[in-house]
């Protein structure tokens, strides 16, 4: 069994890596006979992460945080009220 300071240094090490901050991260726990990290982000994303491996790719935004971003709505005088610029067609 492993000490507790090193299990929390591992899964520390390996957040960092990632470039999650800690208040992404609903749950984390360190699999010592495989040798792996595995951490549940608040966007729903899971990761099974072996210690020593490269990452292959980083989490956006809304994996991590699970906030969607928020499109900029545009004020219509015509439709009297706010509409997305997406939304949007020129006729």
């Amino acid at each position: 069994m492993k000490d507790e300071k090193l299990v929390k240094k591992i899964v520390e090490d390996t957040l960092k890596s990632y470039e999650i901050p800690p208040q992404c991260v609903l749950s984390s726990r360190y699999d010592e006979p495989s040798d792996t990290v595995i951490f549940v982000t608040n966007g729903g994303k899971k990761i099974s992460h072996k210690v020593g491996e490269a990452i292959e790719r980083k989490l956006t935004e809304v994996e991590m945080s699970g906030v969607l971003p928020q499109e900029e709505l545009l004020w219509s005088k015509k439709l009297n009220q706010g509409i997305k610029q997406s939304e949007l067609q020129k006729k």
